[in-house]
């Protein structure tokens, strides 16, 4: 029987891509599966893939009072997964607007940072918490300088919440590329394209699944041993040139 069987697992951000592959992989290993996100219909149609024990709830991740209501519906947890995303400040260093930035911000790092203070009073002490960052910050990309900002901070906020936050271990998933439903605005040429151009240039000769980043996800959760960790899952884009 796994170690997280039989635990209560809240993942923000579990409706899609690599939050839903991760509470579809934590149901098959016997956990109870808390899913957030902000569209009814999506967490109903999430709810009918996941196989095992799981339940949904609307809220708004950057918002404080939705966050407050989200805890007092969900109750105790073991583990926490903040998996969600907002408007990326995508382009040149030189054009992307400090109005930009805010907004990337205040999607990620500020919505990670109201949802874990909001989870606090009930998360269990020697649990933890896994954030999703992105290899942005791990592989020096120009047109990425708001990604990296934005995802390095989440990087080394984690570090020292490892240890202010103690026996509460606080872990991270930096990954890379990935084909989720966050690039299926773009045209079908287009993006089969680009993937296979990244691909190309990938030790591993491919790009990513969400259930790639579910693994690293479930190994965070269940390794008490390991906190204040940094597990990149990016098919080596840190080494591609």
């Amino acid at each position: 029987m796994s170690i997280l069987a039989q635990q209560r697992i809240l993942i923000i951000g579990g409706s899609n891509g690599m939050g839903l592959a991760a509470a579809r992989s934590l149901a098959r290993l016997g956990a109870e599966v808390l899913i957030a996100g902000r569209s009814q219909a999506r967490l109903d149609a999430a709810l009918a893939t996941i196989e095992g024990r799981a339940s949904g709830y609307v809220a708004d991740f950057t918002d404080s009072s939705s966050l407050a209501a989200l805890f007092e519906r969900s109750g105790r947890i073991d583990h926490l997964v903040l998996a969600a995303s907002s408007n990326a400040a995508w382009g040149p260093f030189a054009s992307i607007s400090a109005a930009a930035l805010r907004t990337a911000l205040d999607g990620k790092l500020l919505g990670y940072w109201q949802s874990l203070q909001a989870a606090l009073p009930h998360l269990r002490p020697d649990g933890s918490v896994v954030m999703l960052s992105g290899a942005a910050s791990r592989t020096a990309m120009p047109g990425t300088a708001g990604l990296s900002a934005v995802n390095g901070a989440i990087t080394q906020w984690a570090q020292a919440l490892a240890k202010e936050l103690a026996p509460l271990r606080v872990n991270v998933v930096s990954p890379g590329l990935v084909d989720t439903p966050a690039y299926d605005a773009l045209a079908a040429e287009a993006k089969a394209g680009m993937f296979a151009a990244a691909a190309g240039s990938l030790p591993v000769g491919r790009t990513g699944t969400p259930d790639d980043i579910a693994e690293a996800i479930v190994y965070l959760l269940g390794n008490g041993f390991t906190t204040g960790a940094l597990l990149d899952v990016d098919g080596g884009a840190r080494m591609a040139r």
